[in-house]
């Protein structure tokens, strides 16, 4: 059984890799210095980006450093059953995503999407075939609190290639069967049929090169076929919603905040471009007012997708608050400015209080929430606990004055934790282990057969992924995950 897995996953492993072929290195870019002062917000392009050259293996080094690269490239041309893409690595992401290397790319001079260590691939959408001038702001990052250092950042690639669409399908596919079957008893139902399933695709594939993308096609469609047989039997629904969280005020400088809300805020639309099923969840009119400042461009078209639905803001406050020092009149002043921000700017009234990273709540929010006409509260903070688990996840809180909200906890784990640990998270990820892990955590499933999930990297880890968004395509027909 462990063997026919490790089969699996070295497969899979192998079909990440060769999802791109064609690669052709772009490098090298000309280089110029930042240029701005410590504390303005880099909000535009420079009119001539003119410096030393900087190629493959070139160093980026520095603390707080800002480096803009540039290069006239020809996009890959349209071809069938593929895309253009582009590859870059320039840097390294800190762990906690509170650090290290964050960048931004602009298309002929607008801005496109974030790149870091997990946006490292850029679809040229709509772009093949045309010559374009791809421009990147590299910030080295800070430490991300402790000690001040330098960053040793190094160009490790930068390609245009193709992204073969079957292949990338079946990888995404053959991993989500893949982690789902670790997590499977090996006794449930589906758990044969899976293995059985994917373990007769995967043979279809010749994996010499001449007849590799062939092969991939049929593999595609034998596993299709293969789960397309087998029926999702299941009351249970894991609700996602995507969701960038960036603290406004934490271990750098408010200019470097404004600059994490376009690079983020940017790969969200880039993302919604390419899947209409995407749902993102942005909070905190601060951030909204930033990008409205610096980022006019960004901002209107957030205005439309908020139209369209598929952008939601809410969440009730100005900026996710502490709640346990702030005052009565600091707290009410939160709701004030928040829900008319989002009343004016966007026409919507505020639903409900989405507070997932404070460190405790003030009593008075049921009746303050009331107040204000906000009837439901979330957060999940509070299972950082060091001693005590809550026991419910879905209740109604009670406050000082009888006023009662509807609260719950969200409950996905952590990727590299138990499923079983009390510990959650608010930057999920989309993989079998955080799904079943919200559904198997969750504690009140007599009240309801329902759990949410609010996936992506926060801070400085740009946020959704395309990544996610493929896996969550996989496991929505995959047996033995909820719907």
């Amino acid at each position: 059984m462990f063997l026919t897995l490790d089969k699996f996953q070295k497969r899979v492993e192998e079909l990440g890799r060769r999802r791109y072929f064609g690669n052709v290195s772009i490098a090298p870019f000309t280089s110029m210095e930042g240029g701005l002062s410590e504390n303005e917000i880099y909000r535009t392009l420079p009119d001539r980006i003119e410096g030393s050259s900087f190629g493959l293996d070139d160093f980026f080094a520095g603390r707080d450093r800002y480096l803009w690269l540039e290069k006239e490239a020809v996009i890959p041309k349209e071809k069938e059953g593929c895309k253009p893409a582009g590859l870059f690595d320039f840097g390294k992401t800190g762990e906690g995503y509170n650090s290290g290397f964050e960048s931004m790319l602009y298309v002929d001079g607008h801005p496109y999407q974030g790149v870091d260590t997990n946006h490292n691939e850029v679809l040229f959408q709509g772009l093949g075939g045309k010559k374009v001038r791809l421009t990147f702001l590299l910030w080295t990052g800070l430490e991300g609190g402790g000690k001040h250092r330098v960053f040793f950042h190094q160009c490790r690639q930068a390609d245009m290639a193709y992204l073969h669409i079957k292949t990338d399908e079946l990888y995404y596919l053959a991993r989500a069967v893949t982690e789902t079957l670790r997590l499977l008893d090996r006794y449930d139902e589906q758990y044969e049929n899976l293995k059985a399933g994917l373990d007769r695709a995967l043979q279809y594939i010749n994996w010499d090169d001449e007849y590799f993308y062939e092969s991939v096609d049929v593999a595609h469609h034998v596993l299709k076929e293969e789960l397309g047989r087998l029926k999702k039997n299941t009351d249970l629904t894991v609700n996602t919603v995507g969701h960038t969280h960036i603290d406004v005020a934490w271990l750098w400088r408010l200019k470097h905040t404004r600059e994490k809300a376009q690079r983020s805020f940017s790969t969200v639309l880039r993302l919604m471009e390419q899947y209409g099923e995407y749902i993102f969840l942005q909070t905190q009119p601060q951030l909204y007012q930033y990008i409205k400042n610096d980022c006019p461009e960004l901002y209107q078209v957030i205005k439309l997708r908020v139209d369209e639905g598929r952008w939601e803001a809410d969440g009730g406050m100005w900026v996710e608050a502490d709640c346990n020092i702030s005052s009565g009149e600091a707290l009410v002043r939160q709701f004030l400015y928040g829900t008319r921000f989002f009343e004016r700017e966007f026409g919507k009234k505020c639903e409900y209080l989405w507070l997932p990273d404070v460190f405790g709540y003030s009593w008075a929010l049921p009746q303050i929430l009331k107040l204000c006409n906000i009837r439901t509260f979330m957060t999940t903070k509070i299972s950082w606990n060091q001693f005590n688990t809550i026991p419910d996840d879905l209740f109604f809180w009670r406050g000082i004055d009888g006023s009662e909200i509807l609260t719950y906890f969200v409950d996905t784990p952590e990727e590299d934790q138990d499923i079983n640990s009390r510990y959650s998270t608010y930057n999920g990820r989309m993989t079998p282990h955080s799904v079943l892990g919200s559904v198997r955590k969750f504690k009140n499933k007599e009240l309801s057969k329902d759990t949410l999930i609010s996936y992506g990297y926060g801070d400085g880890g740009g946020g959704v992924t395309r990544d996610m968004l493929e896996m969550q395509r996989a496991m929505d027909i995959i047996p033995g995950l909820p719907m």
